[in-house]
Formats: C-alpha cells, structure tokens, sequence
C-alpha cells in the first residue's frame, strides 16, 4: 500500500481511492490499482501525519502532488494540513482533481487554497455535458461540466498556476478544450491515454 510514491522528480500522496466520477478511461481498475511497481489500493486513508511522515523531505522535489487512485479534494481537510507543512518546510504543492469539490461541499472552497497549493491540474475531456458525462459519469450527474469549468475560473483568484487537461482521445476533444481554457484565461495541456500497463 503506497502512501506516496515518486514519478520524474516530484513525489505523488495516495490520499484516498474515493473518487466523485467512474472515469471510463481510467486506469485505477485497468491496472488493478497499481501504478509503476506500486500498489495505490489504500487498505484505510492515511492520516496528515502518516503522509508527512512518508514525505520527509518536500524541498528536494520539484513537487508535492496530491493524486492518487482517488479524488484529493474528498480530504479537504487533511490536504490543507498536509500542504501548509511542505510550505513551511520548502516544498511546492500540486492538486489533480476532476474539478467537483465545489459540488462535494456545496459552497466554493478555492479561497481556502489560497497559499497552499501552488498549481492546480483539472480534468475537462470533453466540450459538452453529454460527452463529459458520458465519459466521467460523475456522481453529481450533466451540472458537473459546468461546474468543473466554474471551478477553473474560480481558482484563477486564489492558486497561482491553473491548467485545464484533456486526454487525447480524438482530434476534436483537445481543439475543444483548448478553446475553453483560453476563454477561461487558463493554461491547458494534453495529457496521453494510458493504455497497456506502465504506458507513458
């Protein structure tokens, strides 16, 4: 069970499996929960301490990144505890999140974020709430398209550095996607589908 693990010169939290979507591209059930040589099926959620013991030393990578074989943002709480101590001990914080945590908490939470992450990567694949819930099959059902694209706006105010992302499914989707985070005022990147085990 991998609290943490490393992947290029930043080191991932694992900190929780619960997720807000059923992505149909993703690679949690694909790969059987593991990543890289490691296993992410979380037996409990670890606790700040248990991940702040595992990090160690947060200066000596380019980033902490909170993304696991879950949605981080499900642990609000235990996040903020987390990225206030590598803040303090040098490090820089990532979050990868499907963009629904405004939904979850039904009230937007991207002040609290504000000098804690440093860069937040939000998952969008589609340019329209039928094609993204046919995709994710969000818990929160078509509203959460919008409200991921909310979301991104909403970060803009209070997180430094803001990407939309899209898996390249299709020509379509990146082209799509693009154009909805340059309306946005957003960076955007595209992201590779992982197919066959250990693909990169």
């Amino acid at each position: 069970m991998a609290i943490v693990y490393k992947y290029d010169n930043s080191l991932y939290v694992n900190l929780t499996n619960r997720c807000t979507a059923a992505c149909t591209f993703c690679i949690k059930n694909k790969w059987h929960g593991h990543f890289r040589g490691h296993n992410l099926r979380l037996k409990k959620e670890p606790s700040p301490e248990e991940v702040i013991a595992a990090i160690k030393k947060p200066s000596k990578y380019d980033a902490i990144v909170f993304c696991g074989y879950g949605e981080p943002l499900l642990r609000l709480d235990a996040l903020k505890q987390i990225a206030a101590w590598v803040h303090e001990h040098g490090g820089k914080v990532r979050v990868n999140t499907s963009g629904h945590a405004n939904l979850v908490y039904k009230r937007d939470i991207t002040p609290e974020l504000a000098g804690l992450v440093d860069a937040i990567s939000i998952s969008l694949n589609a340019t329209s709430a039928r094609r993204y819930t046919l995709l994710h099959r969000p818990v929160f059902g078509p509203k959460s398209f919008n409200a991921v694209i909310d979301f991104a706006r909403r970060c803009k105010k209070h997180v430094p550095e803001v990407t939309l992302t899209c898996i390249s499914f299709n020509e379509k989707d990146p082209a799509g996607c693009r154009r909805i985070a340059r309306r946005i005022g957003v960076a955007f990147r595209v992201r590779p589908y992982l197919d066959e085990y250990e693909n990169s």
